[in-house]
């Protein structure tokens, strides 16, 4: 069954397993994640958003990355420049 926007169940519902796995990806890429980054991905009630900050952390050379685009909201998505080279500071020490 397709939800009123045209994506899948999925969309309907966003587990709570689903946050604790994106703060656990954060936890283990960054260390400690602050209490106030716990409740806005709990907050979070769009599955596109999750998924792109799924990415994201993956995704970004370091945690100012990550918490920039975790405040900009479901319209950002941009993903280019040095800011999204997971190596980019382990170059930068060699």
């Amino acid at each position: 069954m397709e939800h009123e926007h045209g994506h899948d169940h999925r969309h309907s519902t966003i587990s709570k397993t689903e946050k604790e796995d994106l703060l656990g990806l954060l936890h283990m890429r960054f260390g400690h994640i602050s209490h106030e980054i716990h409740e806005k991905i709990f907050a979070i009630d769009d599955l596109d958003v999750l998924d792109r900050l799924f990415l994201i952390a993956v995704n970004s050379a370091n945690w100012e990355v990550f918490e920039a685009e975790l405040n900009e909201g479901k319209d950002s998505f941009k993903m280019v420049g040095d800011g999204f080279d997971p190596l980019a500071e382990h170059r930068d020490d060699e």
